[in-house]
């Protein structure tokens, strides 16, 4: 296969495919997706996270986290409480059940993870690693990323929003009766 971009984008998403299937295998013992152990994880050291940053750093839309969280819910490995700041947004917690699980299905992660990486020595191993993280942090600014195009859209809509406050402003102050009197003309 040539070097070029799209064959090394080829050959990460074959290699995350490979990876993610003995996952799915290994985590099947823990009754858990591959999805559902980064929610763990992710969850590991936070207390306050929202559905929609949970979306963002698991990779899902906000819509979809519902569905991953539920079967953890259900299972007493996760909780959801509302937010004293805010009610409306539901913070998840891992419980004391969900924490253990993860303690366990990490060990059998690192095992894998040893596996795979058996053939590669040190150096190689902080290449690897090195440019993954260049890639990963270039994907999230690139333009087409979803963070990105949020990012736009965002900016828009608040443009717009100011465009449409500075036109409501200037049709009140139009309507709005007018109490001075004009002053009289040199003429009168």
């Amino acid at each position: 296969m040539s070097n070029s971009s799209v064959g090394t984008v080829y050959l990460l998403k074959r290699a995350e495919l490979a990876v993610r299937s003995c996952m799915e295998v290994a985590l099947a013992e823990f009754d858990l997706t591959p999805t559902q152990f980064l929610m763990l994880f992710h969850l590991r050291d936070r207390h306050e996270v929202s559905a929609a940053s949970l979306a963002r750093e698991v990779g899902v839309r906000p819509q979809s986290v519902i569905e991953i969280l539920a079967p953890l819910e259900r299972k007493r490995l996760v909780r959801r409480e509302a937010s004293p700041a805010h009610r409306r947004i539901l913070h998840t917690h891992l419980t004391t059940a969900g924490q253990n699980l993860l303690a366990d299905a990490l060990r059998i992660a690192a095992r894998i993870e040893a596996e795979l990486l058996v053939d590669l020595n040190a150096s190689q191993l902080s290449t690897l690693q090195e440019a993954l993280t260049k890639l990963w942090a270039r994907a999230e600014r690139h333009e087409l990323h979803p963070g990105s195009i949020r990012a736009k859209a965002e900016g828009l809509m608040h443009a717009q929003l100011a465009v449409r406050q500075r036109r409501s402003l200037r049709a009140s102050s139009r309507r709005a009766p007018r109490t001075a009197h004009r002053a009289p003309r040199l003429s009168d």
